[in-house]
């Protein structure tokens, strides 16, 4: 990795100049183009617009238009065009030097639909029953996407894709449907050409061919255990028969901080700071003349951002024959962070072959191979992260090194380290190293039957190295701290399956599928944290340097845990218009007590494609009309090993025959009668494709309830454990997802498509247990706790506190209003009294904020004019809150120097400011503690933000040995309007959880990039 900036902006400027010249070196390659027209119809003579027009073996193309006219230019002397329509049969003209067609293509009902990769096979688009989202690689999210998940962003109606934080290597948070567990899991199960549990960020993005969402419950049952919170399949490419393609694509970037936080300048601050310690009566700080003659101002927030680069790289080869296929891809992606000493490096390599070496046996081997290096910085949390202590940190001390002390400068407070301190005082790294394969045969054993054979093999391990040196001030109180931990995983698959299928008197489709399938988990950790090095040379290298003192510690683990199933699936198709689909999965997991170790999971659905009925046969511009129902049931064995038996953990020591002996202790309070969490779903559905699909899309109906909570119940503190886990409570996810999909405008040289995903969710606790009406909790820091709320008839982790109605002002009757606490001022603020009691306290707490977003949507626009395309993609939430504890802070500061955000303190209470909702800061804590959660700390999330723009030319060219050659230019994040304060309105301190907060998670960057897309 290029660290210096200088080397960094040298190499950018060297990539621009160099694509610059390769693209003008083939830009003026023109031969003589010849001119092709026509008009493409159906069979019985209506033009069809829309219909893909391509010189095969290129990517030059063109739609026709609304009356079926095309146009299109080749420099081939004997091109071949290629036209393709949705519902009808692919057809090949060879030119043979004629430049005028009359095109007419075939409905084909047997192709009627793409082919849709669904749990243990595929099945077409128009007898699907269940609710799956498609989303391929033309459609998928654009932008700098390192993880797989990121492709999903805004490109599925139903699923969230949020990023809790934005640092280099972090994965991105993903829900379907809305969150149904209290305590266990919310997240989703991968599935990566059949094996299942592959982490999205062991992917390379230029890899993979398509993603499946399996949204409803009907649809994912099949994978029982894991599929409570959805699935999503993602399948790979792989080689086509015909000649060798090689692909390379690449793109560099520069990023940045869009929005920094408005914080006080040193003048400000100096007044701040004299005004704290006037309220509190203390000698001021500042004198008239000190605050006048600031000659430092300081904004750390300046200091540790910086402008960063990332740079992509994707190299693939494919062909194949009648027997055979192959696909290698090879990734290198490389992006610093906007922190200084941040960033990750990832390398990837994959390889897909396929092989019939039979004519009833197929087989197919690929494999995945992941390296990551990801360099980390302590950026968020109360306890002095680093974005944190640059919002905090006084303004008034200088940025350098101290020349008496060798550090960096003492902020006040002095017990936190200087901003910089956290970038050069410590060093993370973590190496990360993941690989897997896959190995499928099928075997015809007579016509129609086919069995199946998988085997599934996955390794990871990973070593995270972390040292603290003397420029932080915890490696100078300890003598530099250096911490070491390593994991190992592996995982095995079996999976054995038989198929049938057939079609009878050509009006049944019938198809049987039963498997049996086996995983294994292991899992081994290991850590050490040693302190007192005689030098901060060696870092982390050298554990056995330190001192040996009681502040070392060693630990160690390891976990097993094994899945077995059985799972069958039944399809049934009359006429292409009644669809049926039944399916089940038996699960069983080492994890229950034997008596509860095996669960049922059904799931049944139905469908009528009204659009075959004959009575639709003269309804012309109707061409999709489908209605789906089902219902299904789907586990969730979110638990950790030994919960339902005891096992011993070494507790204290004791003296027996003059030794110190090693004493064991119950690890926690079993509970053999725990069992699976479960959840059932109802989905009701609507395809539909108007005017020769020009608008097309779906809408789901969904009613989701998750059922036997594995919840943690308190216990009292005599019995010696602090919970135990139970199966107890129910919680409700309703609502409705929306695609569209409209093809606007559709000429000669120009075309407009856009694509609309919006979704709906109510989130709703159903159930709580007997023995307590609500549960309370969450801790903000800086003593503020309890910030959400779990009761009935709520969304879960609803915010919770009090609603100010304003501020006291001068000649209000104070002594007979209701307050928190006595010595009540103007300019504090005026809680509202909800229980009508006359005092204000813990009873006049109520909802205030809700977790979850109640809409969310991608826009997608996508413009063609002759070979430039320009494509914008918008993305936004509504009606979503979250607690700031940047707020909190300047509201109710931890002590009287931290800066603030110039907010609070400029439009602050006064006397001579009467109208705002802030504050004076007075005695602050009279109203502090609980009272922090409030109608001010707890804001609106909601955001619209355009993600992308990207405008891609498509050179011309004539025979050479490039096949198509694409240049582009895009931005990604380029605005987001909100009214949200801080750096992004979706990051979250609490990572996946849904019980979200906003205090200064790594900030999302904006981007600007160029590349090229290049195929020989």
């Amino acid at each position: 990795m290029i660290n210096s900036p200088k080397l960094k902006l040298l190499f950018f400027k060297k990539r621009i100049l160099l694509i610059f010249f390769f693209l003008c070196g083939f830009i003026p390659i023109y031969g003589q183009s010849v001119n092709i027209t026509g008009i493409v119809k159906d069979a019985v003579g209506t033009p069809l617009p829309g219909v893909n027009v391509i010189e095969k073996g290129t990517s030059n193309g063109v739609a026709t238009d609304f009356d079926g006219n095309f146009s299109i230019s080749s420099n081939n002397n004997e091109p071949i065009l290629v036209f393709t329509y949705l519902g009808f049969t692919k057809k090949e003209i060879a030119i043979n030097g004629q430049t005028s067609f009359n095109v007419v293509l075939e409905e084909d009902l047997n192709q009627l639909d793409e082919v849709v990769v669904v749990g243990y096979g595929t099945q077409k688009k128009g007898d699907l029953t269940g609710a799956i989202a498609t989303v391929k690689e033309e459609d998928f999210s654009p932008g700098v996407n390192s993880n797989a998940s990121d492709l999903l962003k805004g490109t599925a109606s139903g699923v969230s894709v949020t990023s809790a934080s934005s640092a280099p290597g972090d994965a991105p948070v993903v829900r379907i449907r809305g969150a149904g567990s209290i305590n266990s899991s919310n997240g989703v199960l991968y599935v990566v050409d059949g094996l299942p549990g592959i982490s999205p960020n062991d992917l390379s993005p230029g890899d993979i061919e398509s993603i499946e969402v399996l949204k409803d419950a009907s649809a994912a049952a099949i994978y029982g255990t894991r599929a409570a919170n959805g699935v999503i399949l993602i399948t790979t490419k792989k080689g086509k028969e015909g000649k060798a393609i090689f692909s390379y694509s690449t793109y560099t970037g520069i990023q940045d901080v869009p929005k920094t936080i408005d914080v006080l300048d040193a003048t400000d601050y100096k007044k701040m700071v004299n005004q704290r310690l006037e309220f509190r009566g203390d000698e001021l700080a500042y004198s008239e003349e000190d605050i006048l003659g600031t000659d430092v101002s300081t904004n750390w927030q300046d200091e540790i951002f910086r402008t960063a680069f990332v740079n992509n790289h994707q190299l693939s080869a494919s062909g194949g024959t009648k027997t055979g296929s192959y696909y290698v891809g090879l990734n290198y992606f490389d992006q610093d962070g906007v922190i200084d000493n941040t960033g990750t490096q990832k390398y990837n390599i994959r390889t897909n072959i396929e092989s019939e070496p039979l004519e009833d046996l197929k087989m197919s081997f690929g494999i995945n191979y992941t390296e990551e290096t990801i360099n980390s910085a302590y950026s968020q949390g109360a306890d002095g992260g680093l974005i944190t202590s640059a919002i905090r940190a006084t303004p008034i001390v200088p940025t350098g090194i101290d020349a008496e002390t060798g550090r960096f400068y003492d902020v006040i407070p002095t017990a936190q380290d200087n901003p910089l301190a956290f970038i050069y005082g410590r060093d993370d790294e973590n190496v990360r190293r993941r690989f897997y394969a896959t190995f499928n045969t099928d075997y015809e054993i007579v016509d129609n039957l086919t069995a199946t054979l998988r085997l599934g093999a996955e390794s990871n391990n990973s070593r995270r190295d972390v040292y603290s040196n003397r420029l932080s001030n915890g490696g100078l109180a300890n003598g530099g701290i250096a911490s070491i931990s390593t994991g190992e995983s592996r995982h095995w698959l079996v999976e054995t399956l038989l198929k049938y299928e057939n079609t009878f008197s050509e009006k049944h489709d019938f198809s049987v599928l039963g498997g049996a399938t086996w995983e294994k988990f292991d899992n081994k950790g290991f850590g050490g944290n040693v302190r007192g090095f005689i030098s901060d040379v060696l870092g982390s290298n050298s554990l056995q340097s330190g001192d040996g003192d009681e502040g070392d510690n060693l630990s160690s683990s390891r976990t097993v845990n094994q899945l077995n199933g059985f799972l069958g699936r039944m399809t049934y198709s009359f006429d292409n218009r009644y669809l049926l689909t039944a399916s089940f999965r038996v699960d069983g997991s080492s994890r229950f007590a034997e008596d509860n170790k095996y669960a049922f999971f059904p799931s049944a659905s139905v469908g009528w494609r009204i659009d075959q009925e004959k009575f639709m046969e003269n309804t012309d511009w109707i061409n999709q009309l489908k209605i789906r129902v089902g219902y299904g049931e789907l586990g969730n064995q979110g638990i950790n090993n030994f919960e339902t038996r005891q096992t011993l953990v070494p507790g204290g020591n004791s003296v027996f025959g003059g030794s110190v002996v090693q004493g064991v202790v119950p690890a926690r309070l079993p509970n053999p009668d725990l069992t699976w969490e479960t959840t059932s779903e109802t989905n009701i559905g609507f395809d539909y494709g108007f005017l020769n699909n020009r608008i097309s899309g779906s809408i789901d109906y969904f009613y989701r309830v998750t059922a036997d909570q594995l919840f943690n119940k308190p216990l009292p503190s005599t019995v010696g454990f602090g919970s135990v886990r139970t199966n107890i409570g129910e919680v409700l996810n309703t609502g409705i997802d929306f695609s569209l999909s409209t093809k606007n405008f559709v000429k000669e040289n120009f075309n407009w498509n856009t694509t609309l995903n919006l979704s709906y969710l109510k989130n709703e606790t159903l159930e709580l247990p007997d023995f307590t009406e609500q549960i309370i909790g969450g801790n903000a820091g800086n003593f503020i706790t309890g910030y959400y709320i779990i009761e009935e008839g709520s969304p879960m982790f609803s915010y919770y506190g009090y609603t100010i109605e304003g501020l006291f002002q001068e000649g209000d009757d104070i002594a007979n209003t209701p307050t928190p606490t006595e010595g009540y001022k103007p300019g504090m603020p005026k809680f509202k009294d909800v229980n009508g009691d006359g005092t204000i306290n813990a009873d006049d707490r109520a909802i205030i904020g809700n977790p979850f977003p109640k809409f969310s949507y991608g826009v997608r626009n996508t413009f063609g004019f002759h070979n430039f395309t320009l494509d914008v993609f918008i993305y936004g939430v509504e009606d979503v809150d979250t607690f700031s504890n940047d707020i909190a802070e300047s509201i109710y500061p931890v002590n009287t120097t931290t800066n603030t955000i110039s907010k609070y303190y400029d439009d602050r209470w006064t006397p001579d400011n009467t109208t705002t909702l802030i504050p004076s800061g007075e005695d602050y804590s009279l109203y502090a503690g609980g009272y922090a959660v409030n109608n001010l700390t707890v804001v609106d999330a909601s955001y619209v933000r355009l993600k992308n723009v990207t405008l891609a030319y498509q050179v011309l060219l004539n025979n050479s040995f490039i096949s198509s050659l694409k240049l582009f230019i895009a931005g990604d994040n380029l605005v987001t309007w909100t009214d949200f304060e801080g750096y992004d309105p979706e990051a979250s301190v609490s990572g996946g959880s849904v019980s979200a907060r906003s205090y200064n998670s790594y900030p999302s960057s904006r981007v600007f990039r160029l590349g090229l897309d290049i195929k020989f």
